[in-house]
């Protein structure tokens, strides 16, 4: 129960301060609901430009607000206050009186984090129900693209938790950043260990670029040379990535020893 009352704290503090980089992440699929609501007639008079361009549309503003969404919540662990300076020699805030576990307040935080990320994509829904109508690629596509985005806001969730609970140090303000670079760079080994590395890049080009359909992906799949460990790897990192958010957060601080 302490988990879910940190969480409601979290989520409540974060929809009154509104963070105007949560705002960002409507205007993707409000851009693409617009460029392709045009008229009918245009359409057919340029039916094969008008689709491939659709679905590169709908593609670029799901995976944009997915983006900017992730990252807003990332970043929103980040304190901002007046006394920095104070915060960084170790003095507890409020929520630090709270009787609470280390454990128990970083799930509540990270399930609050996530919970505000799923309230505006929540909110975004229908912006992003009338791209997919809109477009020509298949369900299965915008599923699986779903589940990815909240997957992201998973491991945002406890990214934003481990920024908020971990020791404070000089540099903990581009500390987000540099671990989203250092989780991408592991990523992106783990494609190159796992795929032809050319015809990877070249059929996810043509995809993007050219031709988003599902058997442009099929080519895009056929570059991997082994999907089983391809996938053990992307979900070790995954589950290493929260495991060692935890770990950096509920470790104890030096005012408390």
């Amino acid at each position: 129960m302490r988990v879910v009352a940190v969480s409601r704290f979290r989520l409540l503090t974060m929809v009154r301060t509104a963070t105007p980089l949560f705002l960002l992440a409507v205007l993707p699929p409000a851009a693409a609901a617009v460029g392709l609501s045009i008229p009918e007639p245009v359409f057919r008079d340029g039916a094969d430009f008008f689709l491939a361009v659709n679905a590169f549309a709908a593609m670029l503003a799901w995976l944009l607000h997915t983006a900017v969404l992730s990252f807003a919540a990332l970043m929103s662990g980040k304190v901002r206050t007046a006394h920095d300076f104070v915060i960084m020699e170790g003095v507890p805030d409020l929520m630090d009186t709270a009787p609470v576990s280390d454990g128990a307040r970083f799930w509540g935080e990270a399930l609050g984090t996530f919970a505000t990320a799923a309230l505006v994509h929540l909110c975004c829904l229908p912006l992003l129900a009338a791209i997919f109508v809109l477009s020509p690629l298949p369900t299965i596509m915008f599923v699986w693209m779903e589940a990815a985005a909240l997957a992201l806001f998973v491991l945002a969730g406890a990214g934003a938790a481990w920024q908020r609970r971990a020791r404070r140090t000089k540099y903990s303000g581009s500390r987000g950043p540099r671990n989203v670079f250092a989780v991408a760079l592991l990523a992106l080994a783990a494609v190159l260990l796992t795929t032809q590395p050319r015809a990877f890049r070249d059929a996810l080009l043509e995809f993007f670029a050219n031709r988003p359909s599902m058997r442009s992906w099929s080519e895009v799949v056929g570059t991997i040379e082994s999907p089983v460990l391809l996938v053990t790897l992307l979900a070790l990192l995954y589950a290493g990535t929260i495991g060692y958010y935890y770990l950096t957060a509920t470790r104890r601080r030096a005012w408390e020893n």
